[in-house]
């Protein structure tokens, strides 16, 4: 009996789990990967802003950000925004860019905490990167 028991205690647990959603991993970030591509290129602003976007998840998923508020889609079109602004940024101008890439940074700053700043001032770089690369 008691087997059945700890069996329906498991499952309880299981059902806890499930209904706090899946939880993000932790972003892998290293700094040669960062520094060692051409942000002129759009290859690398597809890379920049997937782990800008990565490095918000997990942060927004820590602070249960992303349930029914909408903020994760919010914080996707951002990262939408910049990439349109930086694919057109040769017909357009940097100043575009510039303003696309602003309200993403403002995200950042607003999500930074103690216990996240590291992530996110890698993601601060990033962004900067992707702003100011193409003006060069």
């Amino acid at each position: 009996m008691g087997n059945v028991v700890a069996l329906d205690e498991f499952r309880r647990a299981l059902d806890r789990r499930e209904e706090r959603g899946p939880v993000v991993p932790r972003p892998e970030i290293r700094g040669a990967e960062i520094w060692g591509r051409d942000y002129r290129q759009l290859e690398a602003v597809v890379f920049g802003l997937l782990k800008v976007r990565e490095i918000a998840a997990y942060h927004a998923s820590l602070r249960a950000a992303r349930h029914a508020d909408g903020s994760g889609r919010a914080f996707d079109q951002l990262c939408l925004n910049a990439l349109d602004a930086a694919y057109h940024v040769e017909d357009r101008g940097p100043a575009r860019l510039k303003a696309a890439v602003k309200p993403l940074k403002e995200w950042l700053l607003d999500a930074m905490t103690e216990d996240n700043k590291r992530d996110m001032a890698w993601a601060l770089v990033l962004v900067d990167l992707i702003e100011k690369s193409p003006s060069k």
